[in-house]
């Protein structure tokens, strides 16, 4: 009998996010200064050209993402520790938002996964941290197409159908859109709870 040995390699897809660092690093740093854990990047990017499908089986593009602050982590089911600890740190960051009578973000959890998980899975995963988290899915084309477009970086070992243990490497940030749905900034582990929840505050403060 095989014994399988998984390993779960963090990975952070680190382009320019250039946090000070680029041409725009003056007329950010004034910003950044009110943040005490959350990266700006130098300007916000939008995307598009996808269709996913949320635990609920509702469709979700691009128009889906607009209307308020979203805290997106991505991840799978099948983890063992970084995808739950995360969202419990989700959970947490939640709470205290809530305990300060601010409007919260929206939590949304993309699965890398789509073989493993299906909106029936995510949606009894996403109910056990929290019933008004998100968490999403779809195939992996429409996968690959929003990681991309927002800077992340995951990697599904080869794997043949019906396969229910195999490596995915994925990244640990929590990635901020604006209202507008675009991708501004982001949270690397580890997460300081304390300091991520006085960021976003300092965000939906500005709503």
């Amino acid at each position: 009998m095989f014994k399988f040995i998984i390993r779960f390699t963090l990975v952070i897809f680190c382009t320019s996010f250039a946090l000070t660092g680029c041409d725009n690093a003056d007329s950010n740093s004034t910003t950044e200064k009110k943040f005490k854990s959350l990266k700006l990047f130098p300007q916000g990017k939008s995307f598009s050209g996808f269709q996913l499908t949320s635990h609920l089986g509702e469709t979700w593009d691009q128009e889906s993402f607009k209307g308020s602050y979203s805290v997106v982590f991505f991840g799978f089911t099948n983890c063992p520790d970084i995808c739950p600890t995360t969202l419990l740190d989700m959970q947490k960051i939640n709470k205290k938002l809530d305990h300060q009578d601010l409007a919260s973000p929206r939590f949304i959890f993309i699965s890398v996964d789509p073989d493993r998980d299906s909106p029936e899975v995510l949606n009894e995963y996403i109910n056990f941290f929290n019933p008004d988290f998100f968490a999403l899915t779809g195939d992996a084309p429409n996968i690959l197409s929003v990681a991309s477009q927002l800077g992340v970086a995951y990697k599904v070992a080869d794997h043949q159908p019906g396969d229910l243990i195999y490596a995915v490497d994925h990244a640990s940030a929590l990635f901020i859109l604006n209202p507008k749905g675009e991708r501004i900034g982001l949270f690397t582990a580890p997460h300081d709870i304390e300091l991520i929840t006085q960021d976003l505050a300092t965000l939906m403060e500005s709503i």
